[in-house]
């Protein structure tokens, strides 16, 4: 069951600091485990999503996802690298497919309606293969219900792709890029 939602930004666009009392659970066991789990994104300009039940289905969600525990990377690590693809897009050291579809999608700017929610399902090694059942679950689920993926799960279309590397060259390699379209078309 996923516990609530949360922020991924604060109103000024800022990256949140995921404490376990913020997220609602305990992040790392006495053997150095992360936890692990699945989790949702969603997009809600309204900012009422807080007050409701996270679920799957909701309308709002955007993403659903899964992290292994291990001792290196925990539960909410996904959603850091999320966020810091929606701040800087391709700028970011491994850039995450669902942060690009969303500054495609829906603007780095409004980053702020973004929310989280985890179902967190333990410590160790064990977790891995029955969190990923669940994901599989529950993205079943939403696509029998809605008859596609989440939108900012899938193939990051040409375009997108394009205008998102576009925004992170400079001037020169944006003139280089044109000289060889025009050569080519």
């Amino acid at each position: 069951m996923f516990i609530k939602w949360v922020r991924v930004f604060d109103d000024e666009g800022n990256k949140i600091k995921y404490t376990d009392e913020y997220v609602g659970f305990e992040q790392k066991n006495s053997e150095g485990y992360w936890q692990g789990g699945c989790y949702l994104y969603a997009y809600d300009p309204s900012h009422t999503i807080a007050e409701s039940s996270p679920n799957h289905l909701d309308e709002r969600v955007l993403y659903i996802g899964v992290a292994g525990s291990s001792t290196a990377r925990r539960l909410v690590s996904r959603t850091r690298d999320f966020a810091g693809t929606v701040l800087v897009g391709y700028k970011q050291k491994n850039p995450y497919a669902n942060g690009i579809l969303f500054r495609g999608k829906y603007g780095e700017e409004n980053r702020k309606h973004i929310y989280a929610a985890y179902m967190p399902m333990g410590f160790g090694e064990e977790v891995k293969i029955p969190a990923h059942n669940q994901e599989t679950a529950l993205i079943k689920e939403y696509c029998e219900n809605y008859g596609r993926l989440p939108p900012c799960d899938g193939d990051i279309c040409h375009v997108l792709n394009v205008s998102e590397i576009v925004k992170v060259m400079t001037p020169k390699q944006k003139e280089n890029v044109l000289k060889k379209i025009q050569e080519i078309t």
